[in-house]
């Protein structure tokens, strides 16, 4: 896997923030419910977000957690740098452990491209639009729970919302 978990449950919970204004507080507890992380790993993870200063936090009754800036300056890559980004990303693709120009494995050079498009992609992609692209997903993932609610066959459920995906 080329992220860690701990950079998924960030991003997520980082996405479940820019849904909400931008000075609205939201708890632990609700970003852990709603984005079904872990809340003690998820405390963890937050903690280092809020030290790199991607997110704010207040403590007590009416404390929690809200982005530091706007959405739409938070890219995927400060996401991935604050929680440390995984090292198998620079390892070989094919398990040889670090291979270079000098000393390649027959997929280096193809690896190389393929994860410098990569790393342009999390450079430039943002918080706000994968929040918005998520979204949008949710709504029509709603939508086709809601309509094939009234069939019993759970096997033609199932194929049907397979299908549109």
């Amino acid at each position: 896997m080329i992220l860690s978990k701990a950079t998924g449950y960030g991003i997520r919970a980082l996405i479940y923030l820019a849904r909400h204004p931008q000075n609205e507080l939201c708890g632990l507890a609700e970003i852990a419910s709603s984005e079904q992380i872990p809340p003690v790993f998820l405390r963890k993870v937050l903690g280092e977000l809020r030290r790199h200063r991607l997110l704010r936090s207040l403590k007590g009754i009416h404390g929690g957690y809200a982005l530091a800036r706007s959405a739409e300056s938070i890219t995927l890559w400060e996401v991935i740098e604050s929680l440390g980004a995984s090292a198998e990303f620079d390892l070989c693709i094919l398990g040889c452990g670090y291979c270079s120009s000098d000393d390649p494995c027959p997929l280096h050079q193809e690896w190389q491209g393929l994860r410098q498009q990569l790393l342009h992609s999390w450079q430039v992609k943002t918080i706000s639009e994968i929040a918005a692209a998520s979204e949008t997903r949710c709504r029509v993932q709603s939508a086709l729970e809601e309509d094939f609610a009234g069939s019993t066959d759970h096997t033609v459920r199932k194929e049907r919302l397979r299908r549109s995906r």
